[in-house]
C-alpha cells in the first residue's frame, strides 16, 4: 500500500521522515499549528487513487473492505477505519504537539475520495457514508473547533447531538488576542451543484466570513479555505473553470465537466471582502501539493489592485513522487486564465511547510522545503529557502 504496484515507487514520504519535518517546524517554536486538509489518503471508489489505495488488493487483504450500508462506529467498519487512519494521523503526530495547539481543516481525501466528476461518479458533495467516515475520523483523531461567541451557533456542522454543545466540525477560528484571527473553512462538505448559484461553503457560512472580515477586531484577519485561490491544476472542484488542454496548457475553451459557475462567483465575493479590509488580505491554503505565494490583482470582472489578495500555498509534508500535480495531473499548479496575478514564488513541488509571523502592520512568510532523495540529515537543521514580507497599505 505504500508503493505503486506497477513501478514499486514510494507513494508517500515515510512517516519517520514526515515526523522529522514536523519536528523541524516545531523547532521554530510556533504559537500554534494548522494542518490543512488531506490528512487521510484511502480513496475508495474514484480514479487511480482508489486503485492504489482503499480499493487495492493489498489494502483489502491487510485492512479490510468497508461496508457502505452500515454505520461506521460500533460495527466492523470501525476496526477498518482505525487500521486505515491511525498510521496516517496518530502514528504521525504522536505527542509532538502536546505543547503546541494543532488545528485540522478537512479536505476531499478526508472524506475517503478524490474530488472527481464524470458521468459515472460525482464524489461531492459527500454521500452519507463518506460523511460518516469523515465525522468518525474527526471524532477519533483530531478536534472540532471550540465554541466561539463570534460564530453563529446555527451554522452547518454545529449543534450535532453526538458532539459537545457549541463546537463546530467544519468552520472555525484560530485567534491570538487582538493580533490575528484566522478563519478556517472546509470547501467540500457542503459543496453544491446549483450552476450559477452553486457554492463551496453555504450562504450562512459566507455571511459569517464576510462579517468577520468587515468587523476586523484584530490587526490581521486571515482566510484559510481548504481550496486555494490563485492557482489551478485543472482538476474538477476548484474555484476556476480551467482544464488541461493541448500542449500541456490550461484553457477555458474546453468545458470542465460538472464545474459550477457559482463557485467562481463565491470566490470573487470572498476575495472582494478580504480586499475591502484595511489590513492585509491573506489567504493560506493547501491542496495543490506545493509551496508558493502570489498577489491576485484582478479577475476578468473585478479590480483589486488597490489592496491585492496575498495567496500562499503552505506546502505538503507527505507527498511522494506520484502525487505531485505535474505527475498525477500532467501540469504543475498554474495561474488561472481569469486572473491577473503577480507570482512572487511560482509553485514549487517539494515537501515542506510555512512559518507565518504576524506583527502589527506586517506579515512575514518563510518557506522550508525538502524532497525524497535528498539527504535526511538536512531535516535536522532546516532553514528557510525563501522569505516574503508583506506590509499593510496605508
Amino acid at each position: 500500500m505504500g508503493r505503486d504496484p506497477e513501478t514499486g515507487q514510494l507513494l508517500w514520504v515515510p512517516v519517520p521522515l514526515r515526523r522529522k519535518l514536523l519536528q523541524a517546524g516545531l523547532s521554530w517554536r510556533p504559537n500554534a499549528a494548522i494542518a490543512i486538509g488531506d490528512h487521510v489518503y484511502w480513496d475508495l471508489r474514484a480514479g487511480r487513487g482508489a486503485t492504489w489505495l482503499g480499493r487495492s488488493a493489498g489494502a483489502i487483504s491487510q485492512v479490510g473492505e468497508f461496508a457502505r450500508d452500515v454505520p461506521v462506529l460500533g460495527t466492523r467498519n470501525e476496526a477498518i477505519l482505525h487500521l486505515a487512519v491511525r498510521p496516517q494521523i496518530a502514528d504521525l503526530y504522536g505527542t509532538l504537539f502536546r505543547s503546541t495547539p494543532c488545528f485540522f481543516v478537512q479536505d476531499d481525501h478526508d472524506y475517503f475520495e478524490n474530488d472527481h466528476a464524470t458521468d459515472e461518479i460525482v464524489t461531492f458533495p459527500p454521500d452519507p457514508f463518506m460523511l460518516r467516515l469523515a465525522r468518525a475520523t474527526q471524532r477519533m483523531y483530531y478536534p472540532e473547533y471550540l465554541p466561539d461567541s463570534n460564530r453563529p451557533s446555527g451554522l452547518p456542522s454545529a449543534g450535532e447531538e453526538d458532539r459537545a454543545p457549541g463546537v463546530s466540525e467544519s468552520f472555525g477560528t484560530v485567534r491570538f488576542g487582538r493580533l490575528v484571527e484566522i478563519l478556517t473553512y472546509d470547501c467540500r462538505r457542503y459543496l453544491t451543484l446549483a450552476g450559477p448559484t452553486a457554492t463551496f461553503v453555504p450562504e450562512t457560512v459566507e455571511s459569517w466570513l464576510r462579517a468577520r472580515m468587515a468587523a476586523q477586531e484584530t490587526e490581521h484577519v486571515v482566510n484559510l479555505p481548504s481550496t486555494p485561490p490563485g492557482w489551478t491544476a485543472g482538476k474538477w472542484a476548484e474555484w476556476y473553470p480551467d482544464v488541461l488542454g493541448p500542449g500541456g496548457k490550461l484553457t477555458t475553451e474546453q468545458r470542465k465537466q460538472y464545474w459550477q459557475a457559482g463557485w467562481a462567483a463565491q470566490h470573487d465575493r470572498l476575495l472582494g471582502a478580504a480586499c475591502a479590509m484595511r489590513g492585509i488580505p491573506l489567504f493560506l491554503s493547501g491542496d495543490l501539493h506545493a509551496l508558493g505565494v502570489c498577489g491576485i490583482h484582478r479577475t476578468d470582472q473585478v479590480d483589486w489592485r488597490a489592496n491585492p489578495v496575498v495567496s500562499v500555498l503552505t506546502g505538503p509534508i507527505s507527498t511522494g513522487p506520484w502525487a505531485w500535480p505535474s505527475t498525477y495531473r500532467g501540469t504543475p499548479p498554474l495561474v488561472p486564465n481569469r486572473l491577473e496575478v503577480e507570482e512572487r514564488l511560482a509553485p514549487v513541488e517539494r515537501n515542506g511547510f510555512s512559518i507565518v509571523d504576524f506583527t502589527p502592520g506586517r506579515i512575514l512568510i518563510r518557506f522550508f522545503s525538502w524532497k525524497l532523495g535528498e539527504p535526511e540529515a538536512a531535516l535536522d537543521a532546516m532553514t528557510p529557502f525563501q522569505s516574503f514580507e508583506v506590509e499593510r497599505r496605508e
